[in-house]
């Protein structure tokens, strides 16, 4: 049975290689140091109406080897979640919370080794009831949680490039990620105005394709100003503060 087990994690990982290398643009060089670290507000809007706000923050770790990645959303999408991640955007952890207060619970819990991810996903139904996660992973898999951060870490923007990586989320598992940059722009937001680039990114799963758009400064270090979401959502940058190790930037 142990045997069988492991063929079959063999395979999985296999036939997820072959589909990196089917592509016909891989990921290219990703690295979080091009990223704006520190606290960035959002507010959701929905028919042209705010309906939440949000508090992303990016921050290295205590040792500096990985990134640390969350957000605390209000409202009607109330929710948090954290992604640890290395540099080049290797996935080490995630967790994602339904919820405030003594009110929310644990959506799932995870943990990247290798290939594997590990945890468990509670059922949105049934909260006291747990799924374990135990499933092969690509190399050049990023957490969901995080795909808009891996797409504002390349080294320069030019418009037309593709390219394609792996996502993970335990409600639908490995996906594909088609990336493709846009046009450059000047933005406005509630935080100023800014000369961005538009990505426009499908994520193909299980469930279907979803697209999103995400407007991100040109120049480095970046930082998300705005984002268009596959239910019509969009959140827009309201006010930013620079980390203190990035003041003197």
């Amino acid at each position: 049975m142990n045997m069988l087990k492991n063929v079959m994690r063999f395979i999985a990982i296999v036939c997820l290689t072959l589909a990196i290398a089917s592509g016909q643009d891989a990921r290219p060089d990703l690295d979080a140091g091009r990223l704006q670290t520190g606290s960035f507000s959002f507010r959701t809007l929905v028919d042209g109406k705010e309906v939440g706000r949000s508090r992303i923050q990016i921050r290295r770790s205590a040792d500096l080897r990985n990134y640390i990645f969350s957000n605390l959303v209000i409202g009607s999408f109330s929710q948090s979640w954290e992604a640890v991640a290395s540099p080049t955007f290797g996935p080490v952890s995630a967790k994602l919370s339904f919820g405030q207060g003594s009110a929310a619970r644990t959506a799932f819990d995870l943990s990247y080794q290798g290939n594997r991810v590990t945890g468990f996903i509670t059922s949105q139904k049934e909260p006291l009831k747990k799924r374990e996660v135990d499933e092969a992973v690509a190399d050049d898999t990023v957490d969901q949680r995080i795909d808009w951060t891996a797409v504002m870490a390349l080294e320069k923007y030019v418009e037309g490039q593709e390219f394609r990586f792996h996502v993970y989320d335990p409600g639908t598992g490995n996906s594909l990620v088609s990336v493709r940059i846009g046009e450059s722009q000047t933005t406005t937001v509630p935080a100023g105005s800014f000369e961005t680039v538009r990505v426009s990114y499908r994520i193909d799963k299980r469930s279907g394709p979803e697209t999103y758009e995400v407007f991100v400064t040109k120049q480095a270090p970046r930082f998300l100003v705005k984002e268009k979401f596959p239910n019509g959502s969009i959140t827009e940058l309201v006010e930013l503060t620079k980390s203190t190790f990035d003041m003197s930037k």
